[in-house]
C-alpha cells in the first residue's frame, strides 16, 4: 500500500475514534434517559397510532407525550415531594428524641416492651445499656437520613434535566421513529431481516417486562391503598404511590408495608384490623403472581432465572431504572446470540456443501 494512503487511513481512523469517544463522553449522562424515552415511545406507540387517525404525526406525538408526562411524572413528583417532607419530619423527630429523654417514652410502646421482655428472658438486658445503644442508633440514623436528603436535594437539577430528556426523546422517537430505525438498519452489520428481528425482540421485551411490572404494581398500589383506607391508617394515597414503586422490586414488593401494618395492629391489640391487613397482604402478593406472568407470557420469551439475575445486575449498574432495562437488555442479548448461532450454522452448512468455495483451484 502507498505510504501516503496508509497514513491517511490511520489518521481517518484516529479522527473517527476520537470523535466517537468525545461524542459518547458528552452524551454519557443522557444515554440512559434517551433509552428510557425509546422504551416509553414503544409502549405508547398504539396510542400514537390512535391519535394519528385524527391529527398530524407531530400533534399526535405531542398529545401522547403530554399524557405520559401527566400520568407518570406528576405522581412520581408527588411521591418524591411527600417522601422528602416526611423524611424531614422524621429527622426532626429523631433529633428531638436524641436530645431529650423520649427514649424512655419510646420504650413504653407495647410492642417494644414485648420485644424487651422476650429478649430479657433469653439474655439479661441492662436498661441503661439499651438506652445508650438506642441513642447511638438514633444518632447514626439521623446522620444517614440527613445525608440522603441532602444528596437527593442536590441532585434535583440533574433529575429534572434527565426527565426533560426522557420527555423529548419520547416525542422525537414517536415522530421520527421509522426514520431512526432505517438509520440503524443501515449501520447494522447484520442483514436487514436480522436487524428487524432484533428490534422486534426489543419491542416485545419492552411491552412484556415494563407492562408486566407496571400493571402488577398498579394493582398492588390500588389494593394497598384500599387496605389502609379500610383499616383507617393515615395517608392511604401516599402508601399507594409508595407501593407503586416498591411493587416493581423483585422479592420485596409491597410485603414490608402490609407486614409492618399487620404487626402494628397486633401490637396495639387490634386483631380484626391486623387480620384484615394480613389477609389483604396475602391477596396483594397473590395478585402480583397472577398479573405479572399473565402480561409477560406472550411478550418476553426468556427464562425466569435469567430475567431475575439481569434485574439485580442492572440495578447494581444503573440504579432503579435497571428494574426495567435489565430484562430488556438480557432478552436482546439472548436474541442476538440465537441470530449469531443461526448464521454460523448456515455458513458451516454452506462450507460443507461447497468445499471448494473458499479454496479455488490453483492454476
Amino acid at each position: 500500500m502507498n505510504p501516503y494512503l496508509r497514513w491517511r487511513s490511520l489518521l481517518q481512523l484516529a479522527l473517527g475514534l476520537g470523535l466517537t469517544a468525545l461524542f459518547l463522553y458528552m452524551m454519557g449522562p443522557f444515554i440512559l434517559p434517551i433509552l428510557l424515552g425509546a422504551v416509553a415511545a414503544i409502549l405508547a406507540f398504539p396510542m400514537y397510532l390512535f391519535f394519528k387517525r385524527y391529527f398530524s404525526p407531530k400533534t399526535s406525538s405531542f398529545i401522547v407525550t403530554g399524557l405520559l408526562s401527566a400520568g407518570i411524572l406528576l405522581p412520581v413528583i408527588l411521591l418524591f415531594y411527600s417522601a422528602t417532607y416526611k423524611l424531614l419530619a422524621l429527622v426532626t423527630k429523631l433529633k428531638l428524641l436524641k436530645d431529650g429523654q423520649s427514649v424512655d417514652e419510646l420504650a413504653e410502646n407495647p410492642l417494644i416492651r414485648k420485644i424487651i421482655s422476650f429478649v430479657g428472658g433469653l439474655v439479661p438486658v441492662n436498661r441503661e445499656f439499651v438506652k445508650e445503644q438506642a441513642l447511638d442508633m438514633l444518632a447514626s440514623l439521623v446522620e444517614k437520613l440527613s445525608g440522603s436528603i441532602a444528596h437527593f436535594l442536590s441532585s434535583m437539577p440533574a433529575l429534572l434535566i434527565s426527565g426533560a430528556v426522557v420527555i423529548l426523546s419520547t416525542f422525537f422517537f414517536l415522530t421520527d421513529g421509522s426514520r431512526f430505525l432505517r438509520f440503524l438498519s443501515n449501520l447494522s452489520p447484520l442483514k436487514p431481516d436480522r436487524t428487524e428481528e432484533l428490534y422486534h425482540t426489543f419491542e416485545k421485551s419492552c411491552r412484556g417486562v415494563v407492562l408486566g411490572l407496571f400493571l402488577s404494581a398498579v394493582v398492588q398500589a390500588v389494593m394497598m391503598g384500599l387496605l389502609f383506607f379500610i383499616t383507617q391508617l393515615p395517608n392511604p394515597i401516599f402508601i399507594g404511590l409508595l407501593t407503586l414503586i416498591a411493587g416493581m422490586i423483585p422479592f420485596v414488593g409491597s410485603a414490608p408495608l402490609w407486614m409492618g401494618a399487620a404487626i402494628y395492629f397486633f401490637s396495639q391489640n387490634q386483631p380484626v384490623n391486623g387480620s384484615i391487613m394480613l389477609l389483604g397482604g396475602l391477596s396483594v402478593a397473590l395478585a402480583d403472581n397472577v398479573v405479572r406472568p399473565w402480561v409477560m407470557k406472550d411478550h418476553a420469551q426468556m427464562h425466569p432465572f435469567l430475567a431475575l439475575v439481569s434485574v439485580f445486575g442492572a440495578i447494581h449498574l444503573l440504579g432503579a431504572t435497571g428494574i426495567f432495562l435489565g430484562p430488556i437488555i438480557a432478552a436482546v442479548f439472548v436474541s442476538f446470540l440465537k441470530i449469531l448461532m443461526v448464521e454460523l450454522r448456515k455458513e458451516n452448512l454452506f462450507a460443507q456443501n461447497n468445499p471448494t468455495a473458499n479454496h479455488p483451484p490453483q492454476s
